[in-house]
């Protein structure tokens, strides 16, 4: 039996809030899930575990119609879903009413139950987040434990938890083929060689610059044993560090080509945290609003430094102010943090304006 297991893909996610590539990217998380579906057809799965995450919020009726229609336009593939923390299930909630498709089966409680799925010889363990925390690992598997007696060969707990140590703990070694893990931490985690977080669908914040994506997985229909699960890459963009190093030559033309240029290497699509280091001619300012207008750079972090020539502008200036704002970069710009190096060059240029004038 084939399955896809994902989680945290945060449909309705707004971590672009503000930015020109806002409702682009929230597009593309939105066709996140039809992606998914299409790879559990091409993959031939019997079976979709979503674990917690689904939405980025508590969902609205129109918003639950809208996956609903995903998911039942994949019939053969049934589908469990469990609440996470970003989407809870609450006495009001949508969750808790919604009149799901055949093939899908959601999880309305926090407290462990379990489904039986007979046609692909399967008993699916599981519990949704409510408002007061996940559930206890060792609370599903006293659950397991007590109606594990006319289980399928196949078996797999599902839930949303922060302590992986305390999974392991109680779900190793429970005869369980799989335990389908969703975690508010971004990254992929394996727990150990059958309890596995995918970690979230899409990055969502700058500075989470692993893969993201599903498990693809295989589990023996006769014997139950987990046969294989691979990570798979999936998401449709990355938050990428991108470093440009710069010297008193170079001028706003030709940053801006290296900055396109490099980000047309690595993608148009993903959202770049630009660094710009080096040197640059103190004469030299770089206006980057037209790159931030065009791509995704969520970022701008300008640690150049004007290349004054120290030797002769003291030469010049040996007893004014600018002669001492000179010995005090030349003595301390090794201990000076990069706050203070930018002001005491500015404070050097407005000198040298003001003395032009």
């Amino acid at each position: 039996m084939r399955f896809i297991h994902f989680c945290d893909i945060r449909i309705g996610n707004s971590a672009e809030s503000g930015r020109h590539w806002e409702k682009a990217r929230s597009l593309e998380l939105e066709s996140g899930l039809d992606r998914v579906m299409k790879e559990a057809a091409d993959y031939s799965a019997g079976l979709v575990l979503i674990s917690g995450g689904l939405f980025s919020h508590m969902p609205l009726s129109s918003e639950l119609e809208s996956v609903n229609r995903i998911f039942a336009a994949y019939p053969g593939i049934e589908t469990v879903i469990i609440a996470g923390s970003t989407d809870p299930v609450r006495r009001s909630a949508p969750w808790r009413s919604f009149v799901w498709a055949k093939n899908v089966h959601f999880i309305r409680d926090d407290k462990p139950c379990s489904i039986e799925l007979t046609r692909l010889r399967t008993v699916v363990y599981a519990a949704s987040v409510a408002d007061d925390g996940c559930i206890d690992p060792n609370e599903l598997r006293s659950f397991i434990k007590e109606v594990s007696d006319n289980a399928e060969p196949i078996r797999i707990a599902m839930l949303y938890s922060e302590d992986d140590k305390s999974v392991k703990e109680a779900l190793s070694g429970n005869g369980l083929s799989y335990t389908a893990v969703g975690s508010l931490q971004p990254g992929y985690r394996s727990i150990s060689n059958n309890i596995i977080c995918p970690g979230h669908f899409e990055p969502d914040a700058m500075g989470d610059n692993g893969q993201h994506g599903i498990i693809r997985g295989e589990i023996s229909e006769q014997t139950g044993i987990l046969e294989s699960a691979e990570f798979v890459p999936m998401a449709s963009a990355a938050y990428v560090p991108l470093l440009i190093k710069t010297n008193a030559k170079t001028d706003a033309a030709e940053l801006e080509s290296l900055v396109k240029k490099e980000i047309l290497k690595r993608g148009e699509n993903n959202i770049y945290r630009l660094k710009l280091t080096g040197q640059r001619n103190p004469e030299e300012s770089f206006d980057l609003d037209r790159l931030r207008k065009e791509y995704r750079i969520g970022e701008i972090i300008d640690e150049t430094e004007p290349e004054y020539d120290f030797r002769s502008l003291f030469a010049e200036h040996p007893q004014d102010m600018i002669g001492f704002y000179i010995a005090k970069i030349v003595n301390d710009k090794h201990d000076m943090s990069a706050v203070e190096k930018r002001a005491m060059y500015y404070g050097l240029n407005a000198l040298l304006s003001t003395t032009e004038e």
